[in-house]
């Protein structure tokens, strides 16, 4: 029950009268409720940059995704290969951008300690999307040439492996 400024309350437990200033019921010593006061949470300074490094992901991985269709037949073991890791790649994205907004919502005094984890998980995303654009970017190399040389995409499936890695890990 619920006490408000000018209104006769009674206690919920003993039905004794209660007034507005009372935090217990002086008949039965049972706790008075009174409504919580209104917590207003302030928007955080990274809300901003989560959402560009979210919507610059998203691009990111839709390009490259694109570029995996356009170079290779479905069942072709690059196309899984690349897909897989995309995937792969998404999933952890998203883990990590939840972790983040999650992190700006307690972001609220600014504490040293959460702003400290909040730019190391912005450099974690940021890392997802500069990994994804060099994946890209070795699709259009693969595409313009059309080379049979495979080392530099195996050398960035390692690049993005020890990135999926290393967040799991951490």
């Amino acid at each position: 029950m619920a006490i408000e400024n000018n209104h006769n309350h009674f206690c919920i437990y003993c039905g004794a009268k209660i007034d507005s200033k009372q935090n217990f019921c002086a008949v039965c010593g049972k706790p008075v409720y009174k409504d919580e006061p209104e917590v207003r949470i302030h928007p955080s300074k990274y809300n901003a940059k989560i959402e560009e490094l979210a919507q610059e992901y998203d691009v990111k991985q839709a390009r490259a995704s694109e570029l995996v269709e356009k170079l290779f037949d479905p069942n072709h073991l690059a196309y899984e290969r690349f897909s897989a890791s995309i995937n792969k790649s998404n999933n952890l994205f998203d883990i990590q951008l939840g972790i983040a907004k999650k992190m700006a919502e307690i972001d609220v005094d600014e504490n040293p300690f959460v702003e400290k984890e909040m730019e190391s998980k912005l450099v974690t995303l940021q890392t997802f999307i500069d990994k994804m654009d060099d994946l890209t970017n070795e699709l259009i190399i693969h595409l313009s040439s059309n080379k049979q040389d495979n080392d530099d995409i195996n050398n960035l499936f390692k690049d993005m492996d020890d990135l999926i890695d290393s967040v799991k890990d951490y």
